[in-house]
């Protein structure tokens, strides 16, 4: 008889965060690796390293990225901004 798991599968919600370098030296960039490591988080843009990142997160893990972080970082909520439309109107006179 063979038994079988099934694994139950479970959402939870990442969101993205800017991680930006707050120092005065040149940052760690291992240390700060192995600290998003740590709290499952993952690197999306790395471009703007080593001062910039943008990273994501579960909502549940932030609060212990904070505490790893030293003060050294700053993490803020990406916004997303609405850019109004530049379709042209034209108005009816009555």
């Amino acid at each position: 008889m063979v038994l079988t798991l099934k694994v139950k599968e479970c959402y939870t919600k990442m969101t993205k965060f800017i991680l930006k370098y707050t120092g005065t030296n040149q940052p760690d960039l291992k240390k700060m690796t192995a600290i998003l490591d740590e709290n499952q988080a993952c690197i999306l843009d790395n471009s703007l390293l080593p001062a910039t990142a943008l990273i994501e997160i579960e909502d549940s893990r932030l609060p212990h990225l904070k505490g790893g972080l030293d003060g050294e970082w700053s993490i803020h909520p990406e916004k997303s901004y609405r850019i109004p439309g530049t379709r042209k109107f034209i108005k009816k006179s009555l």
